[in-house]
């Protein structure tokens, strides 16, 4: 404080008026000006080993006189003062990272704006922030130690009129305990049991991100008429009343990824025109001011982009919309190995791992939402497929006149206000429901195993699991603020696992599609049928008696006798074996052949075969497929290809039925 004016320094010396600027004294950097200033002036008041001279920093010292004794010399560190107005944690639900919020202004009176610097950067020894941030503006005298200096001066000076204030900043959505309570973050603020509140703040980035900002909840005659809106959902598809219901499930489910992850996502494909992002942008409009043209996320983001935005949609929905592969075979596979990264994070609940440059393991994002896609086609392999709960629409199916009504519910903020209520209903219950909502999915799952429900895949029971106990919280919510009645309630819960058992039965035909050993099959018969490779008869090295052009031959001409020819097309890949009394048919492959012809057929027709010769021979066995084995002495599983002597040579090979080939003309 100045003694004569009762005022804080920053204000003495703010208001002080500026003398004319001195010629600096050529002092090779180091050199120093008496601590009176000019001649005249008051002397300011001194923090720690600093002072603000002129509107500068300068680096108080106390040196010799030469004459035995000690003087005090000033030295100044940079030809500017700045503080730091506030503290900043951003907590992105990997790491909290602290900015500092600083704002200065040079001696001759220009403004230096307001910049945020990372505290590792404002503290690190190389001390080169300002003119990283500020550009040419401010000038710092040269030596490390003025850098050291002028990082300690800065600290001191800021914290003059107190502590630094420090705050948070929450760069996701969702569940966050904040002071002992529940706080669901969105961008408006946060939703506490006791309503929408502007405690949190929330920055999840520019672009469509920014959209998730819930509405104030519901209450009286809006929150029914917004209940009425969002049962609507059951008649969006009439001929597909499960799509409505996948959605409303999936709605109820999302914020309950805090009580237990939510490790699987909605496939939502069809052709061009049939509406599907209207659709899932419904779903969306729950969460935000969002619409079918302003997703939060679509195909043409980067994979790592995808990642950390479905990192920030904690306990939301979260839309990547229009996968649609490229007519170039390179963008498309690009676009399924996305595909694929991005599911398999969904399922296994885990990022990419990374290390710094210290070899430390990088805490990596992973999909905290449940992930909606919009497509016009599949992602390749089994595997992926059985991650996810897929919906077909066609261009008939959706109804224009449910559609209105949800889009307008979605416009006036009636669907995001429900939201908000049942978000307020939750939150005092959460730790509960931390407890009881995994053994309530787990308790279904097992039920669905035992009844048969969902048979498609062995992860689909979980994912019935999931979606009909999220739907179970959703409508207890509403018995609760008297948005149902108890009997409609059970009526709509009895509606969901219907459809639900109705999606998941037709999605076996999607699964059975990417299957595989039947893929491979196909392929294989496609081969011949085209001309790519043949099979030979193993005794006449001719061509097979029974449907010749099946295995790859073609008709050739009449020899004198009157008998068709037949010519061989392609590689040989194995041998027809005919049926006797006692055996049917076999054909005998040689896997290493047959693998490459297929495999390079598929890939001509802009197709991969993804799975790999040992892992396809090896699920072909445990299926029955193979015929014959013989003893491994060195391993304990059979092997799959045995001795067998073809025209005069032993050759291993593998036996099969005939008929798993055969094409039937």
């Amino acid at each position: 404080m100045d003694k004569d004016t009762k005022k804080p320094v920053l204000e003495v010396v703010n208001s002080a008026k500026k003398p004319p600027p001195k010629k600096p004294s050529n002092t090779g950097g180091n050199g120093g000006n008496n601590s009176g200033g000019s001649k005249g002036s008051k002397s300011p008041e001194q923090f720690g080993d600093y002072k603000v001279i002129n509107g500068a920093f300068h680096q108080v010292k106390v040196v010799k006189d030469g004459e035995g004794g000690f003087k005090s010399v000033d030295f100044p560190l940079c030809d500017f003062t700045c503080r730091i107005v506030e503290e900043i944690i951003a907590d992105d639900g990997l790491t909290d990272t602290a900015f500092l919020r600083v704002e200065g202004k040079r001696s001759d009176g220009v403004a230096l704006p307001l910049v945020d610097v990372p505290a590792k950067a404002f503290y690190s020894s190389q001390g080169n922030w300002a003119n990283e941030y500020w550009g040419t503006l401010p000038f710092i005298y040269p030596g490390a130690a003025k850098k050291d200096n002028l990082r300690a001066c800065i600290h001191l000076h800021s914290r003059l009129p107190g502590d630094v204030p420090r705050r948070s900043i929450y760069k996701y959505t969702g569940w966050k305990l904040i002071n002992d309570r529940w706080h669901y973050l969105t961008g408006s603020g946060s939703l506490t049991a006791d309503g929408l509140i502007s405690g949190a703040e929330v920055d999840l980035g520019g672009g469509h991100m920014s959209r998730y900002q819930l509405a104030a909840p519901l209450t009286g005659e809006a929150l029914s008429q917004a209940v009425a809106d969002t049962l609507a959902l059951f008649a969006l598809c009439p001929s597909k009343p499960y799509v409505g219901a996948a959605l409303f499930a999936a709605v109820a489910r999302a914020p309950l990824g805090e009580c237990h992850p939510t490790d699987f996502a909605i496939w939502l494909h069809g052709l061009t025109g049939s509406r599907k992002s209207a659709v899932a942008a419904i779903a969306q409009a729950f969460f935000g001011n969002f619409t079918a043209r302003s997703f939060p996320a679509n195909w043409s983001d980067s994979v790592n982009d995808c990642e950390m935005k479905s990192h920030q949609a904690k306990d939301a929905v979260f839309v990547v919309d229009d996968f649609k592969p490229s007519i170039s075979q390179s963008e498309a596979a690009k676009l399924h190995a996305m595909a694929e990264r991005l599911i398999r994070n969904t399922g296994n609940q885990a990022g990419r791992g990374r290390r710094g440059a210290d070899m430390q393991a990088k805490a990596a994002p992973y999909n905290r939402s449940l992930m909606i896609v919009t497509a016009e086609d599949l992602p390749r392999g089994q595997s992926l497929l059985g991650r996810l709960l897929i919906l077909e629409l066609s261009r008939s199916d959706v109804d224009n006149a449910v559609l209105t009504r949800l889009q307008q519910a979605a416009e006036s903020g009636r669907l995001s206000g429900l939201m908000s209520a049942y978000l307020q209903w939750l939150a005092p219950r959460l730790d509960e429901l931390k407890k009881t909502f995994p053994k309530n999915v787990e308790a279904l799952r097992n039920a669905s195993i035992r009844d048969g429900l969902a048979t498609s895949h062995p992860r689909a029971p979980e994912i019935y699991a999931n979606m009909v106990a999220g739907a179970e919280q959703f409508l207890a919510f509403l018995e609760a603020v008297g948005g149902a009645s108890s009997e409609s309630g059970n009526d709509c819960l009895l509606a969901v696992e219907a459809n639900l058992q109705q999606a998941f039965s037709e999605q076996g035909t999607y699964l059975s599609e990417q299957d595989e050993i039947e893929r491979f099959l196909q392929l294989l018969r496609a081969v011949f049928s085209s001309g790519n490779a043949h099979v030979a008869c193993r005794l006449k090295q001719r061509e097979p008696t029974l449907r010749p052009y099946a295995w790859g031959w073609r008709l050739d001409g009449v020899s004198p006798m009157g008998d068709k020819t037949h010519s061989p097309m392609g590689d040989c890949i194995g041998w027809y074996c005919d049926p006797t009394g006692n055996t049917h048919a076999e054909l005998w492959l040689q896997q290493e052949t047959a693998f490459k012809v297929v495999q390079q057929f598929a890939r001509n027709q802009g197709d991969t075969f993804l799975i790999s010769p040992a892992s396809l021979w090896r699920r072909m066995h445990e299926r029955g497929l193979i015929l014959k084995t013989e003893p491994n002495a060195s391993r304990n599983q059979p092997r799959l290809a045995v001795k067998r002597m073809i025209a005069g040579r032993e050759l291993r090979v593998m036996v099969l039925s005939a008929e798993l080939v055969e094409s039937g003309e």
